[in-house]
């Protein structure tokens, strides 16, 4: 794909491929909001309709067959949103997390890993490996035992509410229990379809990140921390450090998510569950299911303790 922005700055993407003789049109300029393909000069404009090609001169009709596939975008909360769908006569609504919308603060670091963007989404959505993978950071104290998690799921996404503890032997909360905690509190962990998370650290303090699939074998990590610190230097000062240390408990992820198998959790059919596991769950469910991919009775929980259905 090729992207790039005419003259009031509205982003366009296309097909890289030139229609004519296979070009990347990512080599090539914009010259007059129109992108030029470096082979043979042929104009693009936006809507990826070819507007002029030089060899058959100003005046000639370019066929409609020479235009490149363009995608429709939105730019907006410091990303570009590209519709993968078919056209439409209108779009649904940017997925986004509506606590994030206004008068915050935020700073974003960039990683990228050679890992499927199903493991790396599960990978967030774990709430039991904190105090094995994080010992040393946010998984201090060998709290191990998970209570729930309560999760709620829909179209739009999926929503967690956890808490762990050191294990005493204590029983788990029945899920009527787990509910009534949740009741009126902000999750612990939120997921929107199809990439974005979010983590409440505090009612000032968020985690988020935007995970961007790159092909099969690569994910894009934009991982965010929005705060509400306005004084400049301070402001700078307290990104910087908790940028670092984002970065460095996401490293610690690393060592163990590059190495499981299979490596797209699509073809995990013999993963075994847990109930620490719900959130995992539901998104193979729902991807699955949006990916019609048949099927997803495999993907329940098994052997589960009563007390915590």
């Amino acid at each position: 794909m090729v992207f790039w922005r005419t003259e009031d700055g509205q982003p366009h993407a296309q097909i890289e491929r030139c229609p004519h003789l296979g070009a990347a049109l990512s080599a090539g300029h914009i010259i007059s909001d129109r992108l030029v393909c470096p082979f043979h000069g042929f104009e693009f404009d936006g809507s990826g309709a070819c507007v002029h090609i030089p060899a058959n001169g100003k005046e000639s009709t370019v066929p409609k067959g020479m235009s490149a596939t363009s995608f429709t975008l939105s730019e907006t909360h410091g990303f570009i949103w590209l519709w993968w769908g078919d056209a439409q006569d209108e779009y649904p609504g940017v997925p986004f997390f509506s606590i994030l919308e206004t008068g915050w603060k935020y700073h974003t670091n960039i990683v990228e890993w050679p890992v499927h963007y199903t493991r790396a989404i599960e990978n967030q959505l774990d709430v039991a490996h904190l105090p094995f993978v994080h010992a040393n950071t946010i998984g201090t104290g060998g709290k191990s035992f998970v209570d729930g998690p309560y999760v709620e799921a829909d179209q739009q996404g999926i929503r967690v509410w956890v808490t762990n503890h050191q294990d005493h032997g204590q029983p788990h909360l029945a899920r009527q229990e787990l509910a009534k905690e949740a009741d009126g509190k902000e999750p612990s962990l939120s997921f929107q379809f199809p990439g974005t998370w979010l983590l409440n650290i505090s009612s000032d303090l968020k985690n988020f990140i935007a995970f961007v699939p790159v092909n099969n074998q690569s994910t894009r990590y934009y991982l965010r921390l929005y705060h509400h610190v306005h004084i400049p230097i301070i402001s700078m000062l307290f990104e910087k450090v908790m940028g670092l240390s984002n970065l460095f408990i996401l490293n610690q992820d690393k060592r163990v998510i590059l190495k499981q198998t299979p490596t797209n959790s699509l073809d995990a059919n013999q993963d075994r569950f847990i109930c620490a596991d719900r959130a995992i769950i539901e998104y193979r469910r729902h991807l699955k299911k949006s990916l019609k991919l048949g099927d997803t009775s495999e993907h329940t929980v098994t052997d589960l303790d009563i007390s915590n259905k």
